[in-house]
């Protein structure tokens, strides 16, 4: 038996069929032989904006999608994890480094990939940073000097933009259609 959200789940099972269920009606994928639903929610990912000196902290990807493209340190939250200690833990594995949040800066999502990001603005606490084993290279970088035609995905340099000029009203909420 495999749990999945809370659902037995029977190995080798799944005859999936389209059927309304729950109370909103919505036609879902649901297993004839045993009921689970499979629900297409979107994936949570976390990350920060790392600062220090006035510089931005990126990482270079060492993992698909994006290999070899600047980044700054996010990734998919893990089970029963919050978005801050995500944050906190990404930044550790990807740059070796201990941070403090300061602050969430925006929460988007990106429709195409069927997920919501946040990030949030922190604060480099230890010395030294040195890649992880998902980054080949990290670097600050300058805001003029951010390798914008190197940028893993559109949303990082729609959010790389956003804090050349952060509003005063924060969070920033927004619905990304280019990811």
């Amino acid at each position: 038996m495999l749990f999945s959200g809370g659902q037995v789940l029977r190995s080798n099972c799944h005859q999936f069929v389209f059927k309304k269920v729950d109370l909103e009606k919505k036609r879902r994928k649901v297993c004839k032989k045993c009921g689970f639903v499979d629900y297409k929610n979107p994936k949570i990912v976390t990350g920060s904006l790392v600062i220090k000196n006035k510089k931005i902290l990126l990482c270079k990807r060492a993992i698909s999608p994006g290999y070899g493209k600047w980044t700054f340190p996010s990734g998919y939250l893990d089970k029963s994890e919050t978005p801050e200690e995500g944050a906190v833990r990404e930044a550790q594995e990807e740059v070796n480094i201990k941070i403090k949040l300061q602050k969430l800066i925006i929460v988007f999502t990106a429709r195409k990939k069927n997920l919501i990001q946040f990030v949030f603005l922190a604060k480099h606490l230890n010395k030294t940073f040195k890649p992880g084993i998902e980054t080949l290279d990290a670097k600050y970088f300058d805001y003029n000097e951010i390798p914008w035609k190197s940028l893993a995905f559109p949303s990082v340099s729609y959010v790389l933009k956003k804090i050349g000029k952060l509003p005063q009203n924060l969070p920033i909420f927004h619905s990304f259609n280019k990811d």
